[in-house]
């Protein structure tokens, strides 16, 4: 059974799209970080599927799904309480040349808890501990993995590694607001690129997360889609490119500056309707697809030899 989600642009286009019953949407949409995920799980090694199963305390036989909903879990916490809000993320200015230095402080951002908890992993560490333990519950070694699962993801999100005095387009409000079937509301350029670039994608694919899944893994085994693996600074530096070129060039947003999570003054709203997202849905659909892949690279290579192991 299936929900239709109906897209209605005020005096534009509208664009309709199935997701699965019972879907929600939340950061790079609920279905994106999902479809990360399950990419991600049929480009495991033999060395790898086994280990991951015990930590999320599945079998190999459900451990696609199993990935799929940890993928999840890091945005169905509180981040206020667990201390974990800033770690989705990590805000670098477009106005000038790439760069980290100073962004992070208390290596509290996506790129370095990325490679952290691949460290942590690889080496089987103990003491992972949240600042308040996590609702829903998950035992620490499953905590590393779910946010490692999140965190590859969100890191190839565009709009998660870099900001135009916008918090990441968080600030940026829409000319026309995108109002979904189910009442729930896209007004500003940051969920854009979260969910409804997201659900374009699903569009393109029968609406369905498995088929999307499926196009686009088969697409990179059949040798139409490569990508170099790079750490995760690397990523950060690619969405921070896109950012630019496809959001606020491509927007005709002016260059901004702002202090550290605050939005600058005199933001007026972005035209960004269903034309928009249809031209650009193919950057997202590519983002997805490289997410999966370089998060299976990253766990078939932490999981090798000694590491993976089931730590408290």
């Amino acid at each position: 059974m299936k929900n239709r989600l109906r897209l209605a642009l005020v005096g534009c286009a509208v664009v309709t799209i199935s997701l699965n019953h019972g879907a929600s949407l939340h950061a790079w949409g609920r279905e994106g970080h999902r479809i990360v995920a399950r990419i991600a799980a049929r480009n495991l090694s033999a060395e790898a599927r086994p280990k991951l199963a015990k930590i999320l305390g599945t079998t190999t036989a459900n451990l696609e799904l199993a990935m799929a909903n940890a993928a999840t879990w890091p945005d169905e916490i509180d981040k206020k309480t667990t201390g974990t809000g800033d770690w989705h993320f990590i805000d670098v200015p477009v106005t000038g040349p790439f760069g980290t230095s100073g962004l992070c402080p208390n290596h509290a951002c996506v790129t370095d808890k990325i490679d952290e908890l691949r460290g942590r992993l690889a080496a089987n560490q103990t003491g992972f501990k949240l600042a308040v333990p996590p609702v829903p519950f998950r035992p620490m070694t499953s905590q590393e993995v779910a946010f490692l699962i999140h965190f590859v993801g969100d890191v190839h999100q565009p709009l998660h590694a870099a900001t135009n005095g916008d918090r990441g387009g968080n600030c940026d409000k829409l000319t026309q607001k995108i109002v979904h079937s189910d009442q729930t509301e896209t007004t500003e350029l940051h969920k854009l690129w979260d969910v409804d670039e997201v659900m374009a994608v699903m569009a393109r694919h029968g609406n369905a997360e498995a088929q999307t899944v499926s196009a686009l893994f088969q697409r990179f085994k059949s040798g139409g889609f490569s990508v170099a693996q790079a750490s995760a600074e690397d990523w950060a530096a690619e969405s921070n490119d896109l950012a630019r070129s496809a959001i606020y060039t491509r927007l005709h947003i002016p260059p901004r500056t702002a202090p550290a999570g605050q939005c600058a003054v005199g933001i007026t709203p972005v035209a960004a309707g269903g034309g928009y997202i249809n031209t650009t849905a193919t950057i997202a659909e590519q983002r997805l697809l490289a997410a999966g892949i370089r998060l299976s690279n990253l766990l078939n290579a932490i999981c090798a030899g000694n590491g993976c192991k089931v730590v408290s």
